[in-house]
Parts: structure tokens; sequence; C-alpha cells
């Protein structure tokens, strides 16, 4: 075809190729015949058209792809697979899943010079690495978005041929639309009963069962590699006559194209027969290098305690509990939101996860229809916008299938928080993704054994349970990596993070963190140890600091009275998480810091879900006789002892002695206290 190809001789010539062919000239050599008298052939044809013409020759000659990619456009590519289909690479990936960001190539396969052959991960790739160096061109289905990105990131500077012709795009071009199964179906193109029984879907799901010792299931995967690089061949064939006839091109020419398809089955290697595809005896190991038994070592909690759970979004329907201990699990279905708190709150769990939508996106008010706000700003948070970027299949929050669990799960992590339980958001499928482990849609079993492998015990491994209790051991999971600092957080700053496992950062900064949070009940002496913290280098953070700023712009001067008030105030209104997340962005950016005046069980809650184990809640306490001396000592205190340390906002005092991680007397003199503040960095 690129010895009757002249669309790239047009600037010089100014005249359409189909316009040539008419004329009769059908081949490069009939430019440079000097019997041929044709009047659109200007007299610039020795000095421009000759050499471009020879140029042509010498790179057809060379097979210098190179030379045809720079000089035709892209949709003209096809020609030279149909010049040079012995090296053209017809080209196949398997992978565990579609993200690129988190799934791995598993298998290879392409055709050349008509053999078949294929790349099993693990194996060396070099002779993989050969046949895309030395192919002129390589021809793929949808490669663009998919394969050629996933072969750059499995095969670190591997060399792509100069020419890519990408069929999803070449075919529907020419009326050939869906995807390459579908097209093969419509063109009468009839694959083996062993490819046609297993889908794309499967595949992550062949690789698994390979992964766990069944080599048959990688003989059906590469089986099944082997029909699409088939379908390949087959689908340019047509896609080539369609585009021949869509440009023009003469009879002779569509009539002696060269066809690249041919029906071929897979080549086994045998004792017989050294030449065909063989297959690994063993598949590469899968002991994953992140486990269970050592994010506990890291996580920096003794008898770290998570609960997962995988909400549904109706009480009528049973939810999957687990909790995790250690590295245990426990697993129970529950329905109601009642049973879930009283299961829960039983455990004494250190952090809940939740596999549910626990916000809205910015701007709405509520999870329905009804709001005002839907048109406006929509149904998707930011986290979800990431991961769909990223190839991993999630829910928009608000979709109409959604809203209710959506609402429940809000409602749910408000209660626990209320009580002083920290509240993550987690998404099983994505951590399973992310962890390597086959999702429940490849066999329940499957991802059971993922999860063993991953180092969880528990009876749920050998009984027979729900995919909403397995998934709730995931949930709880998560809980393990953000303790770790092995996680991503997945949100902006007024929206409620997703949590993800990460298993490539680096989570030192993260346990490096210091924070400490002082509770307790007036003049217990709260202040006095944060701002001794803060002489030596911490960050001072007072929740009063944000009431103060906010009474200020309202016109209103802060005093202790009129700060219980307005924190009252917000408490209702807006929330105490509200008031929280205002003070930890002023904070932001600092590894060290003493936050003054915790009042509320939200309080632990937000601190606990935003440093994890790097945050210590230390609870003061004094008798009443000696809050009452120094609450009297301070100068310009307006109001009664008895009437302050009775207010609303002090109500809560008992319950964050409950949820302290470290209980303080503040009995003597200042310098022996401050010496058991001293002493809270050391541990």
């Amino acid at each position: 075809m690129l010895r009757s190809t002249f669309k790239h001789l047009r600037a010089a010539i100014r005249e359409p190729e189909r316009r040539i062919w008419e004329r009769g000239v059908l081949w490069l050599e009939d430019y440079i015949d000097p019997s041929n008298q044709l009047d659109f052939f200007s007299q610039e044809r020795e000095s421009k058209i000759n050499p471009l013409i020879e140029a042509t020759r010498e790179a057809i000659s060379n097979k210098d792809a190179a030379f045809f990619a720079n000089e035709l456009d892209p949709q003209d590519w096809f020609r030279v697979v149909l010049e040079f289909p012995e090296d053209t690479l017809f080209l196949d990936i398997e992978t565990t899943g579609l993200s690129k960001y988190y799934d791995i190539a598993t298998i290879v396969g392409w055709s050349l010079n008509g053999k078949y052959s294929v790349h099993v991960r693990g194996q060396d790739d070099a002779t993989f690495r050969n046949a895309m160096r030395d192919a002129c061109a390589v021809v793929t289905y949808n490669g663009t978005l998919f394969d050629i990105p996933f072969v750059q990131k499995e095969f670190p500077g591997i060399e792509i041929p100069p020419i890519h012709v990408d069929l999803r795009f070449a075919g529907k071009r020419v009326g050939l639309v869906g995807g390459q199964k579908k097209i093969e179906t419509e063109l009468g193109m009839v694959r083996s009963k062993v490819a046609q029984a297993v889908e794309g879907e499967f595949a992550p799901v062949l690789w698994a069962q390979y992964m766990r010792g069944d080599v048959r299931a990688l003989r059906r995967l590469i089986t099944y590699n082997h029909a699409d690089v088939t379908g390949l061949k087959f689908i340019f064939d047509e896609v080539a006559a369609r585009t021949m006839s869509q440009i023009g091109a003469p009879r002779t020419l569509l009539e002696n194209r060269r066809r690249l398809y041919k029906s071929s089955v897979v080549r086994w290697s045998s004792k017989t027969r050294k030449s065909g595809i063989s297959l690994p005896t063993r598949p590469p190991s899968i002991n994953p290098k992140i486990t269970a038994k050592s994010l506990l070592s890291e996580c920096g909690i003794h008898d770290c305690r998570i609960v997962g759970i995988d909400l549904t979004g109706s009480e009528a329907r049973p939810t999957g509990w687990c909790l995790l201990e250690g590295s245990r699990a426990v697993v129970k279905l529950l329905s109601t939101d009642d049973d879930l708190v009283r299961e829960t709150v039983a455990s004494k769990p250190h952090l809940v996860s939740i596999d549910s939508p626990l916000s809205l996106p910015t701007g709405r008010k509520t999870a329905f229809d009804d709001d005002p706000g839907r048109s406006e700003f929509g149904i998707m948070r930011h986290s979800e916008r990431v991961l769909k970027k990223r190839g991993i299949n999630v829910y928009p929050a608000l979709i109409p299938s959604m809203q209710r669990l959506t609402a429940r799960g809000m409602n749910l992590a408000d209660r626990f928080r209320k009580l002083g339980l920290p509240v993550i958001e987690s998404y099983p499928g994505a951590a399973q993704d992310i962890m390597g482990i086959p999702r429940k849609r490849a066999g329940l079993h499957l991802l059971k054994q993922g999860l063993g492998e991953f180092g969880v015990r528990g009876q749920f491994l050998t009984k027979t349970v729900s995919h909403d209790e397995v998934d709730a051991v995931t949930s709880a999971i998560v809980g393990l990596f953000f303790f770790a600092g092995r996680f991503e957080r997945l949100g902006k700053d007024d929206e409620e993070a997703l949590i993800i496992p990460d298993m490539r950062i680096d989570p030192a900064p993260w346990r490096a963190k210091r924070v400490f949070g002082f509770s307790g009940p007036l003049a217990s002496g709260k202040t006095t140890a944060a701002l001794h913290l803060k002489r030596k280098g911490f960050e001072y953070g007072r929740y009063s600091m944000v009431l103060a700023e906010e009474l200020d712009s309202l016109g209103k001067k802060p005093s202790r009275k009129s700060l219980q008030e307005f924190g009252l105030h917000v408490n209702r209104e807006l929330g105490q998480r509200w008031l929280g997340r205002k003070l930890l962005i002023k904070l932001a950016g600092n590894a060290k810091l003493a936050i003054d005046g915790m009042r509320f069980p939200e309080d632990h809650a937000l601190l606990v879900e935003s440093f994890g184990s790097s945050f210590v809640h230390v609870f003061l306490e004094s008798s009443k006789r000696t809050r009452e001396s120094r609450y009297e000592d301070r100068d310009g205190e307006a109001k009664p002892f008895s009437e302050a340390d009775s207010h609303e906002v002090e109500h809560s005092v008992s319950l964050m002695k409950k949820l302290a991680h470290r209980i303080i007397k503040n009995q003597g003199g200042l310098s022996a206290f401050l010496q058991k503040i001293d002493e809270l960095e050391k541990d």
C-alpha cells in the first residue's frame, strides 16, 4: 500500500490522492517515468517530487517506519501494516484490573511474523523487549489508553514501534463501534470454545488461581489472550478494507491487499515439540511485603482493636460487621443502627472503619434529589473523582441507589463520634485492588484466601460467611493501614476523607508527629500544660482561638463567659467537628502540636482521625477544692467557680476521662506537674 501512497507528497503537488489514482497513476514509479505526460506535474517535479519519491522508496526498502510516522497522518498508518505485515506486532495484555495506577500486567501476548508468543509476569522479558524493538508497527484494540501505558509502566525503557494502529479508533472511523469481542461477533469471527468461555472480567480470576498453584488456569488465560491477538488481525483486515474504500482506493489495490487473519491455535511445548509455548512450573511468590503482622508492629497501639462495617442502605438488610483484634477477625451480621452502635461500643475499638460515603459533595446539604444544590454541586465527591481517574470503579455518593446508604453512613458516623469513637471512611473494593487481593466478584474463596495470605486469622476463613462480612474484614484492615501511616487520604478540607491503603508511602513522617491534646475539668491545668510544651517548640492550639476569632468578626469581645456561651452555640448549631476542623486548618503543617481545651468526645474522635496513634489524649484531674482555689486566684474571673464549673460545656468531662490515653493528677506543685508533662515526650 505504501508503494501506492501519495498523500505525503501533497505539499509539492497539491493534488488529492484520489484524483491521482483516478488519472491512472497507481504506483510511485509512475511519478518518475519520463513517458508519463501528466499535466498536474508542475515543473517542480525534478526539484521537489522526485527526491520525495526516492526517499519514500528508500524508506520502504529499509522498512523505515519512522519515516512514515513523520510523513503520514495517524489515520493513514494502517498502510504501513499492509506494507510490512510480517514486521507488525499484534499486541494484547491481561491485567489484574483496569487501574494503571494500582493494577499490574499479568501476561503480554503478541504475534509477530505469524507466530504467537507470550510473556508471563515473573519471566525474563528480553524476548518481548526485542520483539517490540524490531517491529515496524504495533496493532492493538484500545491500546492507546490501556495496553501501551501498562507496557510502559511494567517494562521501563521499552522501545515502542513508531507506528501504532489502535483499532478502537480506526474501527470507529469506518462504523465499527463497541468492544473487541462485539466487533468480532458482528464480523462473523468465531472463537474456540475454550476462549469463548472466558470473559475479560474473568481474566484476573484466572491469574489469581494461577498464583495459588493452578497452572491450568494460566493455560486458559493464555488461550484467551491468543484469541484476542488473533481477533486483532481479523478486525484489522476489515478496517483496512473499509478504510481503503472510504478513501477511494482503486479496485486493484483493494483486491490485492494483504489479508493478515489466519485461524490458529496455541501450540504448547511438549517432550516432542520444544518450539511451542511452555508454562512456568511455579508462579511467582505471592507473599505480601506488607502484612497484618507488619502493620501491627508499626501502628503504635498495644492490643489494637478496629471495627470494620460494610454498611447497607437499609436496616432491613443485614450489615457485615467485624472486630479485628490484632490479626484475628470475628465477623457477624447486624441489622439496625442501634445494634451496630451497641456491639461496636461494647468492643471498645480504637477506630471504626465504615464502608459507606460519610460526607456530601461540597455545597450539598442533604443526600437526596430534593436538595436545592443538586444541580449546582452534583452527586460526586473529590475522592470519587480521584479514584475514577485512577481506574478504580466507584459509585458517586449521591446516585439514587447510594443516597440512603450515604445518609445512613453519615448518621451512624455522627453517633459514633459523639461517643468519642474515631471513624474513617473506607472502600474495601479499592483496598483489595491496592493490596493485590481478588475482589469478591472473583469468588469469595479467593478473597478469603487473599486475606489469609495477608495474615488475618479467624473462623471466617473456613466457615460459610456472607460477602458483606468478608468486606467488613477488609474495612477493618484499612484501619490498620491508617494507624501504621501507610495510607492516602482522599478528600478536600470541606469533605470527609476516604482512606485507602498506600503500599509505597514512607510512613516515617506520619509516625514522627507528636500531638498532645489536653482535657479535664475547669482549672485542672490544661492551659499550663499546653503552654509548657509550646515553650519547648510545640505549636500551641486552643479551641477558644477559633471561637474568639468568630466572636471578634461579630463585633463581640471574647471573655470566659462569652466563649463558653458561644462555644455551646457552635456545638449545637455548627457542630464540634466544625470547630475542630477550623482549628486544625490553622495548625496545618506542624509536626508537633499541643492542643488545649478538649471538652467534647467529638474532639477526641477528630484528633485520632487526623493523627492516628501520634495523637495522645491526656486527661488532667485535680480535686475540686484545688481547682476552685486556682480559679479564684486568677485575675478578672467575674463568674463564680461553681457556676463556671457547672456550665453545660463542662458536662462531658467524665466521658473525656474514659477516652483518654493518659491520666495525670495535678494535685501538687507546679514543678512536679510540669515534670509529668515532660515525661509525656519520653513515652
